[in-house]
Formats: structure tokens, sequence, C-alpha cells
């Protein structure tokens, strides 16, 4: 926590390790929910629509099952956007591109988060929860990269050797 207080010299050495680890679980977490959507279909329209209304009428999902989905949801897009959002704080992005950059992270969460009830209230509309599946996904991955900017190897030694410092 001090880092987020004091981003400097020694504090962002040290930090270093453990957040490029974060980082690298948080981007695999969410190519992780991209290949269990695309395992299950949820990047075809098509797909999406046979999923959450099922064949016939009374057919699709219950309700209680689209709570289920939005609580996995929820806590995947909650736990990273924290976390980046407070490492984007202390990063070398600009302040207006970081504002930008978190606000699409999150509104793209937001929509991917209510796309199924969307598509059952729609009663189609399969194409958009495809879409925000894949803009958000995309919004996450870019911020993690941007916050990465910051942990990643120090600006002296990104073209030295073994003798460069950290």
């Amino acid at each position: 926590m001090r880092l987020l207080v004091d981003p400097t010299g020694p504090r962002l050495v040290r930090s270093r390790a453990p957040v490029r680890a974060f980082l690298a679980f948080a981007a695999l977490a969410v190519l992780a929910l991209l290949v269990q959507r695309a395992a299950g279909g949820g990047l075809s329209a098509a797909e999406v629509e046979l999923h959450y209304l099922g064949l016939a009428e009374g057919e699709g999902l219950p309700v209680a099952a689209l709570f289920e989905e939005l609580h996995a949801g929820a806590f995947l897009y909650g736990f990273v956007l924290f976390m980046v959002g407070a490492l984007l704080a202390v990063g070398r992005l600009a302040p207006g591109p970081r504002r930008a950059l978190f606000s699409l992270a999150v509104a793209a969460a937001a929509a991917d988060l209510a796309a199924p009830f969307a598509v059952v209230a729609l009663h189609g509309g399969g194409a958009l929860r495809v879409a925000s599946t894949a803009l958000a996904a995309a919004a996450l991955l870019t911020a993690i990269a941007a916050a990465a900017i910051t942990f990643g190897p120090p600006a002296a030694s990104l073209g030295g050797g073994r003798g460069a410092r950290a």
C-alpha cells in the first residue's frame, strides 16, 4: 500500500515482481474468461441467443442463472478493475488518457455484465453479448498493459544486459 502513496525509487523497484505477477494473473483470468465463453459458443450471436433463450418459449435460462453469471463476471471484473485502477493511478500514463482508458474499461465491463439481461429482455441481440465480451476483454487487457508499462523493466535496463540495475 505504501507504493500507492509514494510510487518512487526503492518502493517502485521492490514492487515490480509482485505487481508483474498480479498483472500476469489478471491477464490470464481475462483470457480464461474469453476461452470459456468461446468454448460455450459465446462468440457466436446465434449460440448466445440459443443459450439464453432456448429453442422454444420458456426454455431459456431462469433469472437465477442470469444472476449467477452476473456474480462470476462481477467478481472478475471488479477485482481486476480495482487493482488495475490503483496501479494506473501511480503509473506513467498521463491523467487524461488514464481516465479515458479506465472509464472505458469500467463501461465495457458494466455493459458485459448487463448483456445477458438485455438478450433476454430483447428476445434476441446475441451480437450485443458477443460485442460486449470482446470490448470488455480488449479494454481490460489494454488497461493491464498500460499498468505493466510502469512495472516492467526499469528504463535504464531496457537496452542493458545483466549489468543493468533495477
